[in-house]
């Protein structure tokens, strides 16, 4: 008996597809979304014309002060952060390269964020930069721009748009370069 159990023999060819089945009824509603521009809830930050210094070339802005317990989670775990820094009149992808005026200046960036002191941040740092320096350069953006992206707006982000480009990024996500918030130069405890 326990042989018999115990084989698995061929299983045999795929037969033809059955008739289609009726509709399912139709679900819930869900919550309604949220009544600003566009974008599923997604929010564009500035920072204006900046300057990285410091001895290690970061900088740091802080977004929203004053979060609850509940934000502060869902803006810690559950949200798609997207850095674009201008320079030359270019929008450069973060992280990665940005050039700036002069020969061979060119910097490598890349970006942190997360939640300290009921305040949302993102962190930018220098990885690697063209001078023969111990230290990384001074750089100034003519911008920096953040797209937060709500987890639950969202779900995957298509992959039929070049979310490299910050133009077609919030082409995608339905907002305009009209509505900003402005973000702040933010210290971090240590």
């Amino acid at each position: 008996m326990a042989f018999l159990v115990g084989c698995k023999g061929d299983d045999g060819e795929v037969g033809p597809a059955g008739p289609k089945g009726d509709t399912g009824a139709t679900g819930a509603t869900g919550p309604a979304g949220s009544s600003g521009e566009g974008g599923g809830g997604a929010l564009i930050l500035t920072t204006g014309a900046v300057t990285g210094a410091g001895t290690e070339g970061d900088l740091s802005f802080g977004i929203l002060d004053e979060l609850t317990a509940a934000e502060e989670a869902a803006y810690d775990s559950s949200i798609v952060v997207m850095v674009y820094a201008k320079s030359l009149g270019v929008w450069w992808p973060l992280p990665g390269m940005v050039q700036f005026s002069g020969t061979n200046k060119v910097g490598s960036f890349t970006f942190v964020h997360g939640v300290q002191d009921a305040t949302f941040f993102v962190d930018i740092f220098v990885t690697d930069w063209s001078e023969t320096q111990d230290t990384p350069p001074t750089r100034s953006f003519d911008d920096i721009r953040i797209v937060l992206i709500p987890g639950a707006s969202g779900g995957r982000l298509a992959s039929d748009v070049n979310w490299k480009s910050y133009d077609e990024t919030i082409k995608a996500l339905g907002l305009t370069d009209t509505k900003l918030t402005k973000a702040k130069l933010f210290k971090k405890k240590l």
